[in-house]
């Protein structure tokens, strides 16, 4: 079984957690979450803070781990939320954003504007780094892999598009006359 799910989860009065069955909904200032509750996993509130362990007949332990980490995660995101910041290395790569919508110009002959789904919103801080807020960590992940998706760091001179605290390895350039 998961230690850190030993740990209880606290939140304040703002949020409003409801467990029913298999299906754990959170509500927050931010939005609202569900978290499924898999089978041989216990979820108690007490006093403020959320409390998950495995079922006394389970043999299903391993999920306690998850569930705790997927329940943290919302009750994180419908409070304060997550953000990542986006940055484009290229010549005269840039973006804009406009309402939902991201205009990006990276070295294509054409401009390629990328939809943010609902939940999701970005906010620019030059026109060559911009800032995707969620409350939902899963969703602004998956949109910041899609965003990067449309022009992929390439290994040699590192440029495309960064997700800050992203590891990109360098490869060395072939030597000449080998």
């Amino acid at each position: 079984m998961s230690r850190l799910a030993a740990k209880p989860i606290p939140f304040d009065n703002a949020v409003k957690i409801a467990v029913k069955e298999d299906v754990m909904t959170i509500v927050g200032p931010k939005g609202e979450l569900q978290v499924k509750v898999q089978p041989g996993v216990e979820v108690k509130i007490e006093a403020g803070q959320l409390f998950v362990g495995p079922k006394t007949d389970t043999k299903n332990k391993a999920m306690v781990g998850l569930v705790w980490s997927l329940a943290r995660n919302a009750v994180t995101g419908v409070t304060t939320g997550f953000s990542k910041k986006l940055t484009i290395d290229g010549k005269g790569w840039r973006s804009a954003i406009n309402g939902n919508v991201i205009n990006l110009q990276v070295g294509y002959s054409h401009q390629v504007n990328f939809t943010l789904p609902e939940g999701v919103s970005a906010v620019a801080e030059n026109p060559g780094v911009f800032v995707v807020h969620s409350h939902d960590k899963q969703l602004l992940g998956q949109v910041c892999a899609d965003i990067q998706r449309i022009r992929p760091v390439e290994p040699y001179k590192l440029k495309g598009i960064k997700i800050e605290g992203q590891y990109i390895r360098q490869k060395a350039r072939k030597a000449a006359g080998a």
